[in-house]
């Protein structure tokens, strides 16, 4: 049976537990991390993460991209630059819910 597995080799860490970063691998099995260690098995597919940080996803807890999530659903631009939790409507206004039923 194929494994769903990433194994990151050689990636730089920033966990955010605030000590410095470091060099490891780390592998994921699903949605959950399994390993961060060296010389860690293949669970699956392998990504080369040599020269690259690999981090938690950011949390932006102030922004003001309420209404870009309904022009640009994908929200690439924030993707790319490791934001994956987005807080709206915490300057006392903004779009949600737009709907009654929502």
């Amino acid at each position: 049976m194929p494994s769903d597995g990433i194994l990151f080799q050689n990636a730089k860490v920033v966990d955010g537990s605030g000590k410095p970063r470091f060099r490891a691998d780390v592998a994921i099995e699903g949605n959950l991390i399994i390993g961060i260690g060296k010389g860690l098995k293949n669970p699956g597919r392998v990504i080369d993460a040599e020269g690259l940080i690999l981090s938690p996803g950011f949390v932006n807890i102030h922004g003001h991209s309420d209404s870009t999530i309904l022009m640009n659903p994908r929200s690439e631009s924030l993707l790319m630059q490791g934001v994956t939790t987005e807080v709206i409507g915490n300057c006392g206004f903004g779009l949600a819910p737009l709907r009654k039923e929502t």
